[in-house]
């Protein structure tokens, strides 16, 4: 049961793309079961497009997940298998804005949980609200690293005129 409401929120754009590799795979697969002639390697073909379309749903099934920001922890909800996990603020080491060509802007959060270094990216916090976002996250834990990908995007000029030069 939520007891607060999300402050900032965002989800993996990987259902999408788990959905566009499927039809690409099924495509080439179709590809390869109509280009030959013996009745052996058709049914490789379609064996193996299947294994590969089931192997590719449970591998995004297994990664789509919702992060709500709270005001207290962090609240990673896996979409398919109903795991929850907590992060605190306090155990975030970095933040990345990554903004590559074509494709959507993602963020990274990189944190120690127990002896561990993991990190989840997520589609990028709205980017009119992103300055907003990385403020009210430095206040829940001012030893994050921002960091910025690539290191000349427009992002970066924007957390140098409010942090410095030396803001990683």
């Amino acid at each position: 049961m939520k007891t607060n409401i999300p402050k900032y929120s965002s989800t993996t754009n990987s259902v999408s793309q788990g959905i566009l590799a499927c039809i690409i795979l099924l495509v080439f697969g179709f590809g390869v079961f109509s280009a030959v002639e013996n009745i052996i390697y058709k049914i490789i073909a379609i064996a193996v497009t299947f294994i590969l379309v089931g192997l590719l749903i449970y591998y995004v099934k297994a990664r789509a997940f919702s992060i709500l920001f709270e005001d207290n922890q962090v609240i990673v909800e896996y979409s398919f298998n109903g795991k929850t996990k907590y992060i605190n603020y306090s155990d975030i080491t970095e933040l990345k804005y990554i903004k590559a060509s074509k494709s959507p802007t993602l963020n990274e959060i990189k944190f120690n949980d127990g002896d561990k270094n993991l990190s989840l990216k997520f589609l990028s916090i709205e980017y009119s609200n992103y300055i907003e976002f990385v403020k009210w996250i430095k206040s829940k834990n001012e030893n994050i690293e921002l960091t910025v990908f690539p290191s000349d995007n427009y992002m970066n000029h924007k957390l140098q005129e409010i942090y410095g030069f030396k803001y990683r």
